[in-house]
């Protein structure tokens, strides 16, 4: 598996290397996130949902089975994408100040990035789903409960990968963080993904306790904190404006992106994710594609379609992890 950024390492067509470039740079994750290559529209995949027991045993006891129960899974893929107009007059008088069709491009696949970054969030919940989307996160670890696929809320109950702070609200405290790590098994979660808000609030408590933040850099040379070795990465559609929970459970299918921030709607979202074949990948057929559709008909420009076929799947239930319920206290 690799990731966007090494695709476009690989690639040698310039203006998908460019545009794959740009989608990393305006959405962070998709430096780390790794893809898995898929044939067809959707990929089927077995979850350990019950693991196998073990026992000790007397000599000449009898011995009694115990398998793992599984849970299938299936991921879809979805087509985000859009087009492009170059003017042509535009192109031919200016490019010898800027290419003028690598900076529309250039523009478009910042577009698409930050849809693509909005649905890693809220991909199938909330109030306004984008249609035809593919599933965040919030609801892949709303998937982790007992009851499957069917579950549309982050139940602090009976899931286990959701961490409540709080029933209904609390401030965020560094103990609350590592029992959000505690919730990843197998391995130590890659990254933190958390708000602004978020971030302000945990490089706060860190330096007031003397310490856990380090800092580190990415493949491209962007400059990240760390706490406890763990990137903390940054995406701006994490909501702040979460409105307080009910007995430690808060719906997902009836998130409202556009509240307004206020005393009984100021909590947010903290996100442990660790990526790979256990854990999340990103799914693609054929990677970031460019169409050339050539001049328009009906004004003096051209046309060039960018197309992602692209999704999201966490292949082991352990492996996510998500702090509900918590507000920076201001």
């Amino acid at each position: 598996m690799n990731t966007l950024t090494e695709y476009a390492y690989l690639s040698t067509d310039m203006m998908k290397k460019g545009i794959a470039l740009t989608i990393v740079k305006d959405c962070p994750l998709m430096e780390r996130l790794p893809y898995m290559e898929i044939n067809g529209n959707s990929y089927k995949y077995n979850i350990e949902s019950v693991a196998a027991g073990a026992q000790f045993y007397q000599s000449g006891a009898v011995w009694a089975e115990s398998s793992p129960n599984w849970a299938q899974r299936s991921k879809a893929l979805t087509i985000l994408g859009g087009d492009a107009d170059v003017d042509n007059f535009a192109a031919q008088t200016r490019s010898n100040v800027n290419d003028v069709k690598a900076e529309v491009l250039a523009l478009k696949a910042k577009a698409i990035s930050q849809k693509f970054q909005k649905e890693l969030i809220w991909g199938g919940t909330s109030t306004t789903p984008a249609p035809d989307g593919f599933d965040g996160l919030i609801k892949l670890i709303a998937e982790c409960d007992p009851s499957g696929v069917a579950e549309t809320t982050l139940d602090g109950i009976n899931n286990t990968q959701v961490l409540p702070a709080h029933a209904t609200s609390a401030t965020l405290t560094l103990q609350m963080v590592d029992n959000l790590f505690d919730r990843v098994l197998g391995a130590p979660p890659d990254v933190l993904l958390m708000s602004k808000r978020t971030r302000r609030k945990l490089n706060s408590l860190c330096r007031a306790g003397g310490g856990n933040l380090t800092f580190m850099s990415t493949a491209l040379g962007t400059q990240l904190t760390a706490y406890n070795g763990i990137p903390i990465m940054i995406d701006d559609y994490i909501p702040d404006n979460v409105v307080d929970a009910t007995t430690s459970v808060v719906n997902a299918a009836a998130l409202d992106q556009d509240v307004a921030r206020a005393g009984a709607a100021d909590n947010s979202f903290m996100f442990a994710l660790r990526f790979g074949s256990d854990g999340l990948i990103g799914l693609t057929n054929g990677w970031i594609q460019t169409v050339d559709l050539g001049d328009l008909e009906t004004k003096d420009a051209s046309r060039t379609r960018i197309k992602f076929y692209c999704g999201l799947a966490l292949l082991n239930l352990k492996a996510c992890a998500v702090l509900i319920n918590f507000t920076d206290g201001l």
